[in-house]
């Protein structure tokens, strides 16, 4: 695969600028609910947003997954293993995740997939609450991860071995 073109790494920077600024404003959305205590529509409201979180969080791994490692994967696993490989620095690139970045993140992945496999009706509040208050910490670190992936864009591709300057 030929290494992307300067245009290329550009859009991969202004399409993650855009999503980051979408992930803001849902994050924001998740803190404005508040506690969810036992009222059923602020846990659906919850669930909702923290499956729009982390498919948005996806949707920026799979973007530079694209452009850099020529594809996001396939399979059963591909969202466990995108996520998995983007804390870990290639040829073409840093490490986009830290560990600890990493680790929160799996567990909204889980808990996705849970809400796309339920009712609505089956949520119990409690661990929702739980992730909500999680999302809202973890969200930060991924902001600071994937800004600092598009300072790399702007200014390291090209000057050497992507793994050495992670």
């Amino acid at each position: 695969m030929a290494a992307p073109s300067p245009e290329q790494l550009a859009d991969l920077s202004l399409d993650l600028q855009v999503e980051i600024h979408k992930l803001q404003r849902l994050i924001g959305g998740i803190q404005e609910l508040g506690p969810l205590a036992e009222d059923p529509l602020r846990v659906d409201a919850a669930a909702l947003r923290l499956q729009s979180l982390y498919t948005g969080i996806e949707r920026c791994l799979v973007q530079i997954s694209r452009v850099l490692n020529g594809g996001s994967g396939e399979g059963a696993e591909w969202h466990r293993r995108l996520l998995e490989r983007m804390g870990q620095p290639t040829v073409r690139r840093p490490a986009v995740l830290s560990p600890a970045t990493i680790a929160d993140l799996q567990e909204l992945l889980r808990f996705r997939h849970l809400v796309r496999h339920l009712y609505a009706y089956e949520l119990r509040p409690e661990p929702v609450e739980r992730l909500r208050c999680q999302a809202l910490t973890v969200w930060p670190r991924v902001k600071v991860d994937l800004e600092r992936f598009r300072r790399w864009l702007a200014t390291g591709p090209g000057d050497g071995d992507a793994e050495t300057r992670s």
